[in-house]
């Protein structure tokens, strides 16, 4: 389980992530995260929404790019910005070549512990197994294992900007549930510390 304290690094970007916060701090709530990012290459993440989460970004030592509802931004350490729920965004990016370290805090309507670890985790999964080199290597492999992803996601009422929410929906209760049955999982036990 995925608890204060734990850490993962994206092993291209360099992008670490420490979570402060999590469902036993929350009480299912959310989680806070502290990100430095080392790159000054674009997001990490694409476009995206939460239905009914809200997030709060503090930028802490750097400075921050980031988009809301299409329109790009600026932060600076001591700044911070609000993502309501429903709203088109993309998480801060480094605004030039120095590092950028900045908080993220979710916080949901209501109590969901699932959540926080299979959302974590996806991402920390995600980390893993890009540093192992265990991605699936083919073009239908790779598929799966995305749609199974983008099913965790839409279960917790998270969205790309593209495809259309219709189709994405399409996909995860399509592809999503062949790849879950072939296998593919989101959150694999031994990238979120349940395993030696």
């Amino acid at each position: 389980m995925i608890r204060a304290g734990f850490s993962f690094e994206h092993p291209v970007s360099g992008t670490r992530t420490v979570v402060l916060e999590s469902d036993a701090e929350t009480g299912g709530l959310g989680w806070l995260v502290e990100v430095t990012r080392v790159t000054s290459e674009g997001p990490d993440l694409a476009e995206h929404l939460h239905e009914s989460w809200t997030e709060i970004f503090e930028i802490v030592s750097g400075t921050a790019r980031y988009r809301i509802a299409g329109v790009e931004q600026t932060a600076r350490a001591g700044q911070s910005f609000v993502v309501p729920p429903g709203q088109m965004h993309v998480h801060p990016w480094n605004a030039d070549g120095e590092r950028l370290v900045y908080r993220q805090r979710t916080r949901f309507a209501e109590p969901n512990p699932a959540a926080v670890q299979e959302i974590l985790g996806l991402f920390a999964t995600r980390a893993g197994m890009l540093r192992d080199g265990v991605e699936p290597t083919s073009r239908f492999g790779q598929m799966l294992q995305s749609a199974v992803t983008l099913r965790t996601a839409i279960r917790h009422g998270n969205y790309m900007a593209e495809p259309s929410i219709p189709k994405q929906k399409s996909i995860a209760a399509t592809l999503g549930v062949l790849g879950a049955t072939l296998g593919y999982r989101t959150v694999h036990a031994k990238y979120v510390g349940d395993e030696p």
